[in-house]
Formats: structure tokens, sequence, C-alpha cells
């Protein structure tokens, strides 16, 4: 986390603060597959450390949009351009439904491609429905999916390190009155400090060296 915010404040690297902080993500989360944080025989330094993990993996998809902001904003923009002055979709369903409905058997020789689509019929939607997209609209739309879902991931991480940082009240509270308490808008390094003081306290606790 400060070597990507060494990224963003320094010169040009060879990697981008993102990619920093996305490979710190992947760090993370492989970390945390080693060790479970539910059940009947998990300690409460396991607990807290997954509090932590999950308050980092918060903070850092909050950077990685924030740093993607500009990008998801012009997307936006564009987008919303295009699908106002889109044409709207036909109408008028496709002859092999109009064929259909005087033909005894026909079901039996339609080619797959014409059973695909009366199978997917069956929801309201039919062959009349597909309206073609420009190769660059859809990667916008890709991109800025991409970058949107940062934030959902950030808040549903910050949630749950919430409801699990309720089972160690007493620890957070005393490490809040300590460090400061950690939001999703405090800086990488109070997020660093606050961290760094927690897992002093776990290592403490556990008996590691």
């Amino acid at each position: 986390m400060e070597c990507g915010k060494a990224m963003e404040e320094g010169p040009l690297e060879a990697k981008s603060p993102f990619t920093m902080y996305s490979e710190t993500v992947e760090l993370i989360r492989y970390a945390m597959r080693l060790k479970g944080n539910s059940g009947p025989g998990v300690r409460q330094e396991d607990k807290q450390l997954a509090v932590l993990c999950y308050r980092c993996l918060a903070l850092l998809y909050w950077q990685m949009f924030r740093l993607k902001k500009d990008y998801a904003l012009k997307y936006s923009k564009v987008l919303l351009d295009y699908f106002k002055g889109s044409p709207k979709v036909p109408t008028t369903p496709p002859c092999w439904m109009d064929s259909e409905k005087g033909t005894t058997g026909l079901s039996s020789s339609l080619s797959p491609t014409a059973k695909h689509q009366r199978r997917g019929s069956n929801g309201g939607s039919s062959a009349a429905s597909l309206i073609s997209i420009p190769q660059r609209i859809h990667q916008m739309a890709a991109n800025h999916l991409t970058i949107t879902n940062s934030v959902l991931y950030s808040y549903e991480y910050w949630e749950v390190a919430d409801n699990l940082a309720k089972e160690n009240k007493e620890f957070f509270n005393y490490l809040n009155t300590l460090s400061g308490p950690l939001t999703l808008h405090s800086s990488i390094a109070h997020a660093v400090q606050y961290t760094r003081q927690a897992l002093q306290w776990i290592r403490i606790s556990a008996k590691l060296n």
C-alpha cells in the first residue's frame, strides 16, 4: 500500500499505482485463503486479522476507483450519449415465428439457430430484440463496469469488516482511541499506521515472534 502511494506521488514508474494496488488486493486475498476466520475453532486473533484484511481490501478498492474515476466519468458520458441516440428496438416478429403459426410439425425442421432463438423467446425476448452495438461502445461499457465495481467491492468489504469487528469491540475501540478511527476516506499513511499497530497487538496476543 505504501509502495502504491509512493508511485502516485513520485515520478512515473514501470508499474502504475493501480497495478500495485490491484496486486496487493490479490496478495491479501491469497493470505486470507490460507487461514479461515469462521468456525468453532477460530481464535479471536484470527478474527481481528480478518477485520484488518477486509479494511485494507476496502481501502485498496476505493483507491483503485479514485485513480480511474475520470475515465469512468468519460465513459459514462459517451455511453449515455450513445444510448440516447440509438435506434429503438424493432417490434416486428421474426419471419420464422409467422410461418410456424400455420404449419404443423415445423419445429422439428427448424435449424439449430432457429430452435435456439425460439427457446430464448419464452422469456419475452426473441431474435427481434437483438441490436448491434459497436465494438468501441461495448468495450467502454465493459471498462465502465470494471471501474464502478471497485466502489461496490469497497463498500461490501467494509460492511463485512464492520460485522466482524462487533465481535471484538474492546480491541477495535481501543485501537480507534489510540490511532484514530479508520474510514473509507482515510489516507494510506493512516491505514498503514493503524494496521501496523493492530498487527503488533495481535502478534503479542497470539504469542508470535
